[in-house]
């Protein structure tokens, strides 16, 4: 067995990563893929990618998601391939992941998994000693098939990100988000806008930016929506739910084709849950953040 860690994926081992992740939510029902990318981890040096290698062909893949300097938490994603598993793959992974972690002074990590693994190993979590956040975080899908929709919010505009526009957004997204900085606001707005894998959209009213929205169209068949946010003397008023749409039906004239669009709330989210199923999002999957006793 050959173990690996880098930083940074290249487009090969991304590819490699991806038809693992193919194979194990085949077998285990599950539909969370990771972000493999290290734009947003705190310390980009950090190496954020653990490979697991069997006579050449990956059989298990760690990621660890940092956007916190060394006081935070950080999420740990695992998958070991099924044919693979029960052969130490994954503890020996955690192990070199864990160390990196450590040398970078973090404490505090969680671990994610899905409602359906944790159902079908039902000791799993008692053999890893761990406990699993009793709130989820929903994935959400909404289909090909209900992306027809009517736009009458002649008031509210959209248009793409500029970096002319951090300065504006920044409050914004700071309100929206509490615990963040303002210089974290400006590094995660600044990252997203050189990521050419990111659409980066702004709603206009009256003149003026009123929420912001990303988009990681990264992959062929869909598209993930994150980062929403608007500003607060605006919510309840109906901007959420037709800033959505036209991000939506702006993606939809751009390409010839339609995908799958996904995003994630938080399961004591209750205003973002119905704004999202009345869109026509549907929950795909829970997943649950494990931390160890």
């Amino acid at each position: 067995m050959e173990y690996e860690k880098v930083s940074a994926l290249t487009d090969i081992q991304k590819k490699e990563i991806e038809q693992l992740i193919e194979r194990v939510h085949e077998f285990d029902g599950s539909k969370k893929d990771p972000y493999l990318n290290n734009q947003f981890n705190y310390y980009p040096q950090m190496p954020s990618f653990f490979l697991a290698r069997s006579a050449g062909e990956l059989v298990g893949f760690v990621m660890l998601y940092a956007d916190g300097n060394y006081t935070e938490s950080v999420d740990v994603f695992m998958v070991v391939a099924p044919q693979n598993r029960h052969q130490k793959i994954g503890t020996k992974l955690w192990q070199n992941a864990h160390r990196v972690l450590r040398e970078f002074g973090y404490q505090k990590w969680e671990f994610i998994a899905e409602k359906g693994f944790l159902d079908s190993n039902p000791n799993f979590l008692n053999n890893k000693n761990l406990i699993a956040d009793p709130e989820p975080e929903y994935q959400m899908r909404l289909d090909r098939g209900k992306q027809e929709f009517e736009d009458t919010r002649t008031d509210l505009a959209i248009r793409l990100l500029e970096s002319e526009d951090v300065s504006k957004v920044v409050p914004i997204y700071t309100e929206s988000f509490p615990e963040s900085s303002a210089k974290e606001a400006v590094t995660y707005l600044t990252k997203g806008l050189a990521d050419i894998a990111n659409e980066n959209f702004v709603l206009i009213y009256d003149k003026e930016i009123v929420g912001c929205c990303s988009v990681d169209i990264s992959k062929e068949n869909e598209y993930y929506l994150y980062g929403i946010f608007i500003a607060k003397k605006y919510r309840n008023q109906g901007f959420a739910y037709n800033f959505i749409i036209k991000v939506i039906n702006w993606l939809n004239n751009e390409n010839s084709y339609r995908r799958i669009c996904l995003l994630a709330v938080d399961g004591s989210n209750s205003i973002a849950m119905r704004l999202y199923k009345s869109i026509g999002f549907e929950v795909e999957t829970e997943v649950y953040y494990l931390y160890e006793t």
